[in-house]
């Protein structure tokens, strides 16, 4: 064996028993059972569920030694915040990446996690298939607003259903040709 493979072997033994070590700490035990509860994470040793929430630092330090939780993290924390004792702010890359995904956009890379990995989780988290809406602001005539609370209430929808039904129709009408503008 050269000095060389026995470096490399004695490298692999000292991460392996640094790995063995956290999987005892009772961050990474907290963190994995919050994940397993919440039945975004499975695993082939046992965990005891934690059901409460955990700290986002936490989940940080845990994933250096599990990386499917950095994978899932910034997709959790726009889905399912209520997993997490949120702090006052996150860490800067967390917070670019959770901005990326609520504009639906692939963040950069995320500790050495590919955006697009990190992005993939999005809609498989929290309610399956739908993204996170995002808020626009329009500045409406006091007509205007009337004629939206009139339509909510007889349509028995929300102010911001009423208007996602008006863009479809408006959309129907552009695609069959004619002009919807008066």
């Amino acid at each position: 064996m050269t000095d060389e493979m026995a470096m490399l072997r004695a490298r692999a033994k000292r991460r392996y028993a640094e790995v063995a070590r956290a999987r005892q700490d009772p961050r990474y035990r907290r963190v994995i059972g919050r994940f397993c509860a919440a039945r975004v994470l499975e695993t082939n040793y046992e965990v005891p569920e934690h059901r409460e929430p955990i700290a986002v630092d936490d989940a940080l330090w845990a994933g250096k030694f599990e990386p499917r939780i950095l994978e899932l993290l910034p997709a959790l924390v726009v889905k399912k915040p209520s997993l997490f004792e949120m702090p006052a702010e996150l860490p800067n890359d967390l917070s670019d990446a959770v901005r990326s995904l609520r504009r639906n956009e692939t963040p950069d890379t995320f500790r050495g996690i590919p955006g697009p990995d990190v992005a993939k989780w999005l809609p498989r988290v929290g309610h399956r298939g739908k993204k996170p809406s995002r808020l626009k602001c329009f500045r409406l005539t006091d007509e205007d607003l009337r004629l939206l609370e009139e339509l909510s209430r007889a349509r028995d929808l929300s102010e911001t259903d009423t208007i996602r039904h008006a863009l479809r129709a408006l959309a129907r009408v552009s695609e069959g040709g004619s002009n919807p503008r008066r």
